[in-house]
């Protein structure tokens, strides 16, 4: 999984389906790279991400809870759906990809 750590702000960027098959694998990947601190706030760029299940908004979900200062980037149109679906475009700050 790529990251970058920027003007203290780290992007990790995501792919693929986060599914619960491959969601532990995710999250833990994510934990990892959060471990290393110096960060102010997270943007998840989503632009790669194909598809989400519940098991990955719970992982987002999760990350929301201890970090307020969390967003999501590029992210296409048919995850867009799902979580406006479940109500977090209200609750994260979410950018749809630009084309």
């Amino acid at each position: 999984m790529l990251y970058k750590l920027e003007n203290k702000q780290l992007t990790i960027y995501l792919e693929g389906e986060i599914n619960s098959f491959t969601s532990d694998g995710v999250e833990k990947e994510i934990e990892s790279i959060i471990a290393q601190k110096g960060f102010d706030s997270i943007v998840l760029d989503v632009e790669k991400v194909r598809y989400i299940s519940s098991a990955g908004l719970r992982i987002v979900s999760r990350l929301k809870q201890r970090y307020d200062a969390l967003s999501l980037v590029n992210m296409n149109n048919d995850v867009y759906d799902v979580f406006e679906m479940v109500g977090f475009v209200d609750e994260i700050e979410i950018k749809k990809i630009k084309k």
